[in-house]
């Protein structure tokens, strides 16, 4: 599965908050960029955060994927922050988010951006899967969670 590849243990913040979604975005892309993954910070959040003006990319059933396509990164990367007590991130039910996916990748790179894009959103029409996401405490059991887990189809 293309998330067990992408994420990392620098990329995976379990305990990121009841934070607003802007900044939210903001340390997720720092992850990125903190893993050497990113060239240009601000780029990088340029892309996502007028990607997010566009439209809201909370989901509903507690995901939300913010994405976007820069030269901002050097190659498709995957943040993932966790947050027990969930934040508001305008998503299409209304309800708090607590799994919150960054996906960032150059332009030229279409295909393994468009499937971590569907990985996370087949994750998130499985409720069990997306509440044993949500429980996990550490990085380690984020890591295993990916490890174990199969996509439908796959």
């Amino acid at each position: 599965m293309i998330l067990r590849e992408l994420l990392k243990a620098n990329t995976i913040r379990t305990d990121i908050g009841p934070l607003d979604k802007w900044t939210a975005i903001e340390r997720l892309a720092d992850l990125i960029v903190d893993s050497g993954k990113a060239t240009d910070r601000a780029a990088l959040l340029e892309a996502i955060l007028n990607r997010e003006k566009q439209g809201s990319t909370g989901l509903g059933n507690g995901i939300a994927i913010p994405h976007a396509r820069t030269d901002g990164v050097r190659d498709v990367a995957v943040a993932l922050g966790i947050s027990a007590s969930g934040m508001d991130f305008d998503s299409a039910d209304g309800k708090p988010c607590h799994l919150i996916f960054l996906i960032a990748a150059p332009p030229h790179e279409s295909t393994r951006y468009l499937e971590a894009l569907a990985a996370v959103a087949s994750l998130g029409e499985r409720a069990s899967l997306v509440a044993q996401l949500k429980s996990v405490r550490s990085v380690e059991d984020a890591l295993a969670f990916f490890a174990s887990y199969r996509r439908r189809g796959e």
